[in-house]
């Protein structure tokens, strides 16, 4: 039997199957499958079957280019943990937007992206891609701040931007209505520094401490009430009477349900996992110490692995440090920590791996998501 005389459910199923890399050649072989892998109900069964391999995804930007990346931790026979990384496709936009992510602020929620620079702001979904173009409301300032998040009541994306001194005024984006608001009596009361924050439940959380303070903590901004929840504590002792200055701590999100920070002082490196995260509560417990000989303070990405009981960090070398920014493209990550149980530790030069070389500013582990941007 032909394929194309075959029942539409059994079709999609057998499409379902067929990698993330391989699916705009399936969009392009005929209009019945292309109109079968733009449904919803195929987008969740793909997304579904890509996902369960437990493979790590990240979205890597390159001078150039914008590409999925796969990284994959295996353990040896001798119980050594050996990285693996490949690159999965290349990010292909309708509206060529692949230039805006290379000088962007790039914020990712739930398989969304918002890509924010200088008075324009663009969200995309990788999956169907497509874009929405959204125009900021002035006063503009280059060092406007943004999160992506959604509402969980309605499951609406919403855009947070932080702008004006010290960026204490927000405003509120709404997709679903393509509409700005301002949220009544909500600012933030001090100066306060942040690092990029993390999306996790359709909330955004921070690391944060205030401009005249040593002590840091989690900032919770919840995008269903639209409200900055109450300073949430690090795990001890790195709450307490010690400056974690910027880069000594960053934050990972553990499958969507945890969040994980590793924080790093002068006698003490860890991973620490949350046991319970809201915007109002957190409670934590230690994942790994790690004993990392030199110490780093460039790190901007980590991931955990739960079941391996394994941590990987990167680390990057930019290559002008006096004009970098988080968002530019030329972080290149260089090595690669892997450690875990034991004192296990090993480097990883990502620079010797043709799979690797010049490896480009990894974003955010990113898992695909079937909602369309309207």
């Amino acid at each position: 039997m032909m394929m194309s005389n075959l029942p539409k459910d059994l079709v999609e199923e057998i499409l379902s199957r067929v990698p993330f890399k391989y699916l705009r050649a399936v969009r392009s072989t005929c209009k019945n499958w292309n109109d079968i892998s733009k449904t919803r109900s195929f987008a969740n069964k793909h997304i579904d079957k890509a996902t369960v391999s437990g493979e790590k995804e990240f979205l890597m930007i390159t001078k150039f280019n914008v590409f999925r990346v796969g990284v994959n931790l295996h353990r040896s026979q001798n119980n050594n943990v050996d990285l693996s990384i490949e690159l999965k496709g290349k990010l292909v936009s309708r509206d060529k937007t692949d230039d805006l992510f290379h000088k962007s602020q790039v914020i990712h929620c739930n398989g969304v992206f918002l890509c924010a620079r200088e008075k324009m702001l663009v969200v995309l979904n990788p999956y169907w891609g497509k874009t929405k173009w959204i125009m900021p409301r002035p006063p503009f300032g280059c060092s406007d701040r943004y999160a992506l998040g959604y509402d969980k009541s309605s499951g609406s994306h919403k855009i947070l931007r932080l702008f004006g001194v010290n960026q204490k005024n927000l405003d509120v984006y709404d997709l679903s209505s393509s509409s700005w608001m301002v949220p009544d009596d909500v600012t933030l009361e001090r100066d306060i520094y942040m690092q990029q924050g993390v999306s996790l439940k359709g909330d955004t959380y921070w690391y944060a401490k205030d401009e005249d303070s040593t002590d840091g903590y989690l900032l919770c901004f919840d995008f269903t009430r639209e409200r900055f929840g109450p300073r949430l504590p690090l795990p001890l002792p790195f709450n307490e009477g010690y400056a974690l200055y910027k880069g000594y701590a960053t934050l990972s999100v553990v499958k969507e349900e945890k969040l994980a920070v590793l924080l790093q002082r002068w006698d003490t490196t860890a991973i620490w996992v949350t046991n319970k995260i809201e915007p109002d509560a957190v409670s934590w417990s230690i994942f790994l110490k790690l004993d990392m000989e030199p110490k780093i303070y460039h790190y901007q990405n980590f991931f955990i692995d739960e079941e391996k009981k394994v941590a990987v960090v990167f680390d990057h070398k930019d290559k002008d440090s006096s004009t970098w920014q988080p968002w530019m493209f030329k972080t290149i990550y260089n090595r690669a920590y892997i450690a875990g149980e034991n004192g296990y530790f090993k480097s990883v030069d990502l620079l010797k791996s043709p799979n690797t070389r010049q490896l480009g500013r990894l974003v955010c582990s990113y898992v695909p998501s079937s909602m369309k941007v309207k």
